[in-house]
């Protein structure tokens, strides 16, 4: 069997360790402030999740040469967003993390959609698919507020949109859970949330049809 990953301990590592480097930007990002020492923390907690990426792509070498040169280019924007600060880097470091999120996701996902039977891997990694996804949407989000500060209706409205709001609102979207405290005020911002909620539940209803096809094959009898 083609698999991604290989032997299956040093896989379960590669993995976790990737998985568990999403729930600290998830879970920690909210409380940093908006202090330098916030700030580095964050694009520390950035740069592990990348390197949580390289080592999840270990054993596949053209995955892990892309993921590589996608690291590279990464830590050299997140440089240039801290020497030239201003709309134009800090768009362009939003940018950079929704390709990124959304490259790893999609390329996880290939392989769960290819594997044969899954594993505790593959459960893993397609619980980083949802999260990557999340992630990806609210960078595509922050990068709109940019431009357009007014794309999203809030509670207490004020000139600059938290980022953190932004996070919060895509898995609150995501998940379908539609609290209402923050709502999309713009065409665009209105069909990108359609687009994720319809995700959500399409990736859902996927991956538990794979588990239990999975199952199922597994149970079969042999001829």
């Amino acid at each position: 069997m083609n698999h991604l990953f290989a032997p299956e301990s040093k896989a379960w590592l590669r993995t976790s360790a990737f998985l568990t480097s999403l729930i600290a930007v998830i879970v920690i990002y909210p409380f940093l402030s908006d202090s330098l020492a916030g700030k580095l923390i964050a694009s520390l907690l950035i740069l592990l999740t990348l390197a949580g990426g390289v080592a999840a792509m270990f054993s596949h070498r053209h995955a892990m040469m892309i993921t590589i040169a996608i690291v590279v280019i990464s830590v050299i924007i997140e440089i240039l967003s801290y020497l030239f600060p201003g709309v134009f880097f800090k768009s362009v470091t939003f940018m950079r993390s929704f390709f990124v999120n959304l490259f790893f996701a999609l390329l996880l996902f290939y392989y769960l959609l290819r594997v044969e039977q899954l594993t505790m891997v593959d459960f893993g990694n397609a619980v980083s698919v949802y999260l990557l996804f999340g992630l990806a949407f609210a960078n595509l989000y922050c990068f709109i507020v940019q431009f357009y500060p007014q794309a999203f209706s809030f509670p207490n409205s004020t000139e600059i949109v938290p980022q953190t709001d932004l996070v919060y609102y895509s898995f609150v979207t995501l998940t379908t859970t539609g609290y209402g405290d923050i709502y999309p005020a713009m065409k665009v911002t209105k069909v990108l949330a359609n687009i994720e909620s319809i995700f959500g539940v399409f990736y859902i209803a996927v991956i538990i049809g794979r588990m239990v096809g999975a199952g199922i094959k597994k149970t079969l009898p042999r001829d």
